[in-house]
Formats: C-alpha cells, sequence, structure tokens
C-alpha cells in the first residue's frame, strides 16, 4: 500500500492500520488471558529476562535443560525420551494458547520475539499452587493490506518456530521428529479448541485447526488426530449431555512411567474404549 494516501489527520494509511490491528490485538489478549492462566503472553513486552528463541533453546542452554526437567513433576520414572514426548506437547500447547488467540480472535499471525520459563500461582478449588509456564512476547507483523490471513500462513509460522525446538530435542534425548510433530499438531488442535470455547465459536476453531493439521506434505501433518462429539447421560432439560474432544494423533509415552496408562483420547486405544473412557470424563466433569 502506497504513502501517498493519507487520512485527514495526516498519519499514512497504513499507520492507521497498525493502530487499528495493535488495538485489536491488545482487545483480544485482554479477553482472553483470563481463560488461559497456564500460558503467558504478552504484546512487546518482553523484557530483561526473556530470551529469544535461538538464545533460549540452545543447546548449552539453561532453557533446554530447564524445560526438561520440569517433566518431572507429571510422572515418576520418566526417561529422556518421555521427557521430551512431554515438553513438546506442553510448549506446543502453551505457543497454540498465545498465537492461536491472536490468530482466531483477530485474524492476525503474530511472531516471538522473546520467551521465559516462570513460575506463577493459580486456584485448585481451596488450594493455592505454584507451578511453571511460558511467557511469550509477541510481536505484530508488518500490515500490507486487509487480505484475511489463511492458515498456509499460520502453519508456516507456527512450524518454523517449532522446527529447531524439535530438531535441538531430537539430539538430545533421541525422540524422533515424526513422533514430536505429531505431538505438536495435537496441541495446536487442542489449544485451537479451547480458544474456540472461550470465543464461543468451536466450530470455526475447529475448522481452522483441521485446516492446519490435514495439509499432506506439511511437517504438522496428523493422519489420525481428529474431532469427535461424545454424548452421555442427561443434561438439563432432560438432553443428552454433549462435549466435543480433540481426539490424538501422537502418543505422549505417559503409559510407560512408573503407574502410567493409556491417556482417555490416547491414539493407542481402541475407538470403543477411548470412547467409553471419555464419555466416563464427561459425566465427571459435569457432577464435579
Amino acid at each position: 500500500m502506497s504513502f501517498a494516501h493519507e487520512r485527514q489527520d495526516d498519519r499514512p494509511v497504513e499507520e492507521g492500520m497498525d493502530m487499528a490491528q495493535r488495538r485489536s490485538a491488545l482487545h483480544v489478549l485482554a479477553r482472553l488471558q483470563p481463560f488461559f492462566p497456564e500460558v503467558g503472553f504478552s504484546l512487546d513486552a518482553a523484557g530483561n529476562d526473556c530470551l529469544s528463541e535461538v538464545q533460549f533453546w540452545a543447546e548449552d542452554g539453561a532453557g533446554l535443560e530447564a524445560g526438561l526437567a520440569y517433566q518431572d513433576c507429571f510422572a515418576i520414572g520418566m526417561d529422556d525420551k518421555i521427557r521430551a514426548a512431554h515438553l513438546i506437547a506442553f510448549y506446543s500447547n502453551q505457543l497454540a494458547l498465545a498465537l492461536g488467540s491472536l490468530y482466531l480472535g483477530a485474524g492476525i499471525v503474530a511472531g516471538v520475539s522473546g520467551l521465559r520459563f516462570e513460575e506463577f500461582s493459580r486456584a485448585y478449588g481451596e488450594r493455592l499452587i505454584v507451578a511453571k509456564r511460558f511467557h511469550f512476547s509477541l510481536t505484530l507483523p508488518a500490515v500490507r493490506d486487509d487480505t484475511p490471513v489463511g492458515a498456509d500462513v499460520f502453519r508456516e509460522a507456527f512450524g518454523a518456530h517449532l522446527a529447531p525446538v524439535i530438531a535441538r530435542l531430537k539430539r538430545r534425548t533421541g525422540l524422533s521428529s515424526g513422533a514430536q510433530w505429531r505431538l505438536a499438531a495435537d496441541s495446536l488442535a487442542g489449544g485451537f479448541l479451547e480458544i474456540g470455547r472461550a470465543l464461543g465459536n468451536e466450530e470455526d476453531a475447529m475448522s481452522k485447526a483441521l485446516a492446519i493439521v490435514k495439509r499432506e506434505g506439511t511437517p504438522l501433518y496428523s493422519d489420525k488426530l481428529c474431532y469427535e462429539t461424545i454424548e452421555a447421560g442427561k443434561g438439563d432439560y432432560d438432553l443428552p449431555l454433549s462435549r466435543v474432544y480433540r481426539l490424538r494423533g501422537g502418543c505422549c509415552l505417559y503409559y510407560r512411567t512408573e503407574g502410567g496408562r493409556f491417556c482417555d483420547s490416547c491414539v493407542l486405544l481402541a475407538p470403543d474404549e477411548r470412547r467409553e473412557r471419555l464419555q466416563a470424563h464427561l459425566l465427571a466433569s459435569q457432577s464435579g
């Protein structure tokens, strides 16, 4: 777009578009951040304690080892491959929530200028627990025109961010790239579903997620990943309880830990058993 076309207040059109995009982004972040306290994301607020992606995930850096070590909080008896599986799923989900919030809420594909691994606290019933999360400092793209941003643009940006992380985890732990990409696709699809619920439009969020993870020939392509509507029992007005679940295309290897088992949405479960487990989960979530 040419700078020759200016507004009456003498600001270039691109500058006005930049400000409109920024206001839209800030509005979406303010709306969605309360739904996702398990991940931190802010706009242009890296701070001195944030590192670039390259610095954070350097093979001799503290970020990689801190992320792997933290996964021991979730199970006993993890080896490096299991830690890597949990870490890439954990990181990809938080990245999907951060970037997906702006993509689904405002049609913006943001970048990551910095990140840190930080402590935070949240309430679980009457208990206050301290955990860790990634905090992403997001940057807005240069505004060129009003062309809608499609799935290919988001897929490329999301994949470009994850590719060096997956490569380093493979070298460090031996977990294959294919296994990691499947877990990343699962996390993206799950994160988009959560955002869609928060925005009140699950169908749009699922459609956009599937457009990203069902493109053959791309790293995020996942054949078995899908969504399924599960119904169980009776809810309000004597209607069946119903909820959409993301069914995994990859495996986090939790079943290989001490006392571990298959997750309720695990790709390794038979479809009927998985459906029965999710029905039980749905009933328990309503009674609890």
